[in-house]
């Protein structure tokens, strides 16, 4: 992980930060590869690649990211206290603001520029142009208008369902019987409000909790993923590998091996 304070108030993190330290504020983030988890009260989304994320972070709403083993991405935190004079000549920071604020997440596929700006930043280490790129990222971002559609609590408790219910398998006919919903709108709002379809959703909640019990206990594989709903370890060691990017052992035993180091973060702070 490196991370670059590129304005007094905006931080921006190339690769995994497990705690990104921002209580009240913004969060913009791109995932080039791999999958980030984030954890948002009792409701999960899922960043997936090519993708981006409008996060609002605030005192009332716990986050917690997990990523997996292949993420690579970036992330911009914008402190909500925000009262920068930097660049208020080239952007109206506050309307920004209020525009990406509009919504407590926002997840959509990232355009060509989106797509573009994010990988010349993420291979980017030169001061000048870092502030650049990620005032023209802000610019793009800012357009964005992230709505809360008057079916979206209903598409909240179908994710509440199917992560209280992993163990059973739930079609698309089934879930709109039970919250009744059509099944077109079902499929598009639920992608759109937690990243991915019904199914993968299921599969991705289920492999990072088998992250979480490999990593946090000393169970063994086989129980892991009878916990999980998987009968047979071939079948839970591939989907694991599907998701995490890495075979279930592999990432216990690195998981383990890491406990014994401090991670190591490179820090930069620029001048003014």
């Amino acid at each position: 992980m490196a991370e670059f304070r590129i304005f007094p108030d905006i931080r921006l993190i190339v690769g995994k930060a497990d705690d990104i330290g921002l209580e009240n504020g913004i969060e913009i983030s791109f995932c080039k590869s791999g999958i980030c988890e984030y954890a948002v009260g009792n409701e999960y989304y899922y960043l997936t690649a090519e993708n981006c994320i409008i996060l609002r972070r605030g005192a009332d709403r716990e986050s917690r990211i997990s990523y997996s083993s292949d993420y690579c991405g970036i992330s911009l935190l914008i402190d909500s206290r925000y009262n920068g004079k930097a660049f208020e000549e080239l952007l109206d920071m506050s309307d920004i603001l209020r525009n990406m604020q509009s919504c407590e997440q926002c997840i959509f596929s990232a355009d060509d520029n989106i797509k573009r700006l994010s990988s010349e930043i993420y291979d980017t280490f030169s001061t000048s142009m870092l502030r650049i790129k990620v005032l023209e990222l802000l610019m793009i971002m800012g357009e964005k208008r992230c709505t809360a559609g008057e079916k979206s609590e209903r598409i909240r408790k179908i994710g509440s369902f199917v992560c209280k219910n992993l163990c059973e398998h739930y079609t698309i006919a089934k879930l709109s019987e039970i919250f009744a919903i059509d099944r077109t709108t079902l499929k598009i709002l639920f992608r759109q409000t937690f990243g991915c379809p019904v199914y993968t959703y299921a599969k991705n909640r289920k492999m990072f909790r088998a992250a979480e019990l490999l990593r946090d206990t000393e169970m063994k594989i086989i129980d892991i993923a009878e916990e999980v709903g998987y009968c047979n370890a071939s079948k839970f060691s591939g989907a694991f590998r599907d998701v995490m990017g890495i075979a279930p052992k592999t990432f216990q035993m690195e998981r383990k091996n890491t406990r014994k180091y401090k991670n190591r973060t490179i820090s930069a702070e620029f001048a003014y």
